[in-house]
């Protein structure tokens, strides 16, 4: 996943909270999606940082 489409999805994420939080609410289906989209960003995120770590630590040994 290129880093333009990580933070494209957090910012539906985003969008999910922001309507929640003004009270509007977006049909079910799209928050699902978009906080699935979300969530999706970040489990990425967390496996690209494991991976720098782990040339981090594999470098220094």
């Amino acid at each position: 996943m290129s880093d333009h489409a990580l933070a494209e999805n957090l910012g539906f994420a985003a969008r999910v909270a922001i309507d929640l939080s003004d009270k509007r609410v977006l049909p079910y289906e799209m928050a699902r999606e978009y906080l699935q989209m979300g969530a999706r960003a970040i489990m990425q995120m967390w496996v690209d940082i494991e991976e720098q770590e782990r040339a981090q630590r594999k470098a220094l040994a």
